[in-house]
């Protein structure tokens, strides 16, 4: 990930991206043009944060139905009281049914991607971009709190946020549903009790690398959007990203 660390510069010269100036082309705040702003700046208007969701939500709906969740639906609002409050994947009860938890259950799916080196998880704990699932976490306490009182305990449904971290880390709440969800494929599967947990393990796996994978791959799409966007502002835009392609020279 050589892209996600470019050391800055000074502020007379351009920095790891090659973008002349000392804040954003976008003039979203205060910051130099970094490498990590480039990934979370949430001004740009070529690929902004809306594409990175879109990308992710639907990456995890193609897992889901690859790990046989039958029923799958994408931006419903029929399990919500409330006009215009829609969920961004709704599971319906009894498609994991092998799951101890949610069997009878189904579940409202709420996807979000947080950068870990955001000002707002810099602020009140100490090398909070270094602590594994710390954005994830902050995250999915954001969203328990935003759909509570919207969904209840005597639904059929449950509210379950899906949080990633644009590192690739999964807050607490998330990597318990995987966890459940590559058990659930395990079982429909079949076999003994190794067999199972073989299997589980292997479906645990499957669904990181997928979602790293996808992540990483609209990460790239964004960043050269950044450049993008700012040589049509006038900026010049070389970033320096052997993942993306370019070299130093």
């Amino acid at each position: 990930m050589a892209w996600m660390s470019v050391p800055p510069t000074a502020n007379d010269r351009p920095d790891g991206w090659g973008i002349q100036g000392e804040v954003c082309p976008w003039r979203c705040s205060d910051v130099s043009p970094t490498s990590t702003h480039a990934i979370s700046c949430p001004s740009q208007h070529i690929r902004g944060h809306n594409a990175t969701h879109t990308a992710q939500k639907r990456c995890l709906q193609r897992i889901l139905r690859q790990h046989h969740v039958s029923i799958v639906r994408n931006e419903d609002a029929s399990v919500f009281k409330v006009p215009g409050y829609r969920a961004d994947t709704v599971i319906d009860p009894g498609c994991l049914h092998f799951s101890s938890a949610y069997r009878n259950k189904g579940i409202v799916l709420d996807t979000s991607v947080r950068a870990p080196t955001a000002s707002s998880y810099l602020t009140g704990k100490t090398n909070a971009s270094n602590t594994d699932g710390y954005a994830a976490g902050v995250g999915e306490d954001a969203k328990v709190k935003h759909h509570t009182g919207t969904l209840t305990s005597s639904w059929a449904f449950v509210p379950f946020p899906f949080v990633q971290e644009s590192y690739g880390r999964l807050g607490k709440q998330t990597s318990l549903f995987v966890k459940e969800l590559a058990m659930h494929s395990a079982l429909c599967s079949g076999g003994g009790k190794a067999d199972v947990l073989r299997k589980a393990g292997l479906a645990k796996r499957q669904i990181l690398i997928e979602l790293s994978i996808s992540l990483a791959r609209e990460l790239a799409e964004r960043v050269m959007a950044y450049t993008r966007g700012a040589r049509m502002l006038g900026c010049v835009a070389a970033p320096v990203s052997k993942l993306l392609g370019h070299s130093a020279d």
